[in-house]
């Protein structure tokens, strides 16, 4: 089976190798924790200046919180489902990473956790 992970861009400069897509061949009962370290190992997400950048992991519905400044992610769901219980029924990527840009990471992971709106990823 494959995993199609798709995530945003973080600037200008990172839009010139959009769409930033990876394809990922993993057993059927593979582990989305598991694909989410597999991610974090290559350096799949964009690292910004001052280390600060916040994203989002989504399936059908927000998975785990990543942020740069974390030594892991935060999950939201159970790191252990198989990945194919988290594919989208729509036809979008499987996982889709959402840069939060520079916001709270914890501000982040409350209000998915909490069901509160999020934080402007802007700052303003």
């Amino acid at each position: 089976m494959e995993v199609v992970i798709w995530r945003d861009s973080v600037a200008m400069g990172d839009d010139i190798e959009a769409p930033h897509e990876w394809v990922v061949p993993v057993a059927a009962d593979a582990a989305i924790g598991a694909v989410v370290e597999e991610m974090l190992r290559v350096g799949y997400l964009a690292s910004i200046a001052g280390g600060r950048a916040t994203w989002i992991v989504e399936g059908a519905q927000p998975l785990a919180v990543v942020a740069q400044q974390w030594a892991a992610p935060r999950w939201l769901a159970d790191p252990e489902l198989p990945v194919s219980t988290v594919r989208r029924p729509d036809g979008r990527p499987d996982l889709q990473i959402r840069y939060w840009c520079q916001a709270d990471p914890d501000r982040v992971f409350d209000s998915l956790r909490t069901g509160a709106p999020l934080p402007d990823r802007y700052g303003g």
